[in-house]
């Protein structure tokens, strides 16, 4: 097992409270792999700072796959209980099929979110988003593609099938970015999420900078607070000669 500290300042007062577009649970399913060595545990202790209250310790236990891809994230308090679970599932291919989360909520006990991504048996492309809630549907999209493959849109639909919004993507690959922007049911505005085509690659846009060593592994990641409120984050990673 490979251990290493991360380390987490997070500054808040208020947080949004908006949801990601249901195609982010297929841009960021690789955001965790490894591109050094191939390692198949790694153990983080980090430390949440919050204005007005005393830091929270949390250690985190990742085990990766054969391929480098993350398969289970468990979250532990200070005192060592379970505070949160999350398992991916793959194709033979490494495209996920399933994550689930599930998290320790106050009053209302374990909860469980899954996210199911269907692919199309002859293309082998992305067709569809199922977000369950408790094992049950909460919200589902059809994803259309364009000629080289990638995402082009997403139709949501609600637990009844309603439709909800519509999720367009723009690809600035000069940037290494995606942009998704996101339209109520009446092609009302609603907002834009940013992530990166690549995650392998360096990046920084908005607010998100991340840089890389030679090898590939992320050496500093960081979120500054000038767009999401007073949230804000910085992560700097260190390993050791085994990478």
């Amino acid at each position: 097992m490979i251990r290493y500290i991360l380390c987490i300042i997070l500054s808040t007062v208020t947080l949004a409270n908006h949801a990601q577009p249901l195609v982010s649970y297929f841009l960021t399913s690789r955001s965790e792999v490894s591109r050094g060595q191939i390692f198949k545990t790694i153990e983080e202790s980090s430390e949440v700072v919050i204005k007005g209250v005393n830091p929270l310790p949390v250690k985190t236990v990742k085990e990766f796959n054969p391929q480098g891809s993350i398969t289970s994230s468990i979250s532990y308090n200070a005192a060592g209980g379970k505070t949160a679970e999350t398992f991916w599932e793959y194709t033979n291919g490494e495209r996920l099929t399933k994550k689930t989360h599930r998290y320790f909520a106050n009053m209302a006990g374990w909860r469980e979110e899954t996210v199911i991504i269907n692919y199309d048996e002859e293309s082998q492309l992305p067709k569809g988003i199922e977000f369950l809630k408790e094992g049950k549907i909460f919200q589902s999209a059809s994803l259309s593609t364009d000629s080289l493959g990638r995402i082009k849109s997403a139709e949501v639909y609600g637990s009844t099938g309603a439709h909800l919004t519509t999720e367009k993507l723009i690809y600035i690959e000069q940037n290494n970015m995606v942009k998704v922007m996101v339209y109520r049911a009446n092609g009302q505005y609603h907002g834009n999420w940013t992530y990166p085509m690549d995650p392998n690659k360096e990046f920084s846009f908005e607010s998100v900078k991340r840089k890389l060593y030679p090898n590939g592994e992320v050496m500093v990641e960081t979120l500054s607070s000038s767009s999401k409120g007073d949230q804000a984050y910085y992560y700097e990673y260190q390993y050791d000669p085994k990478g």
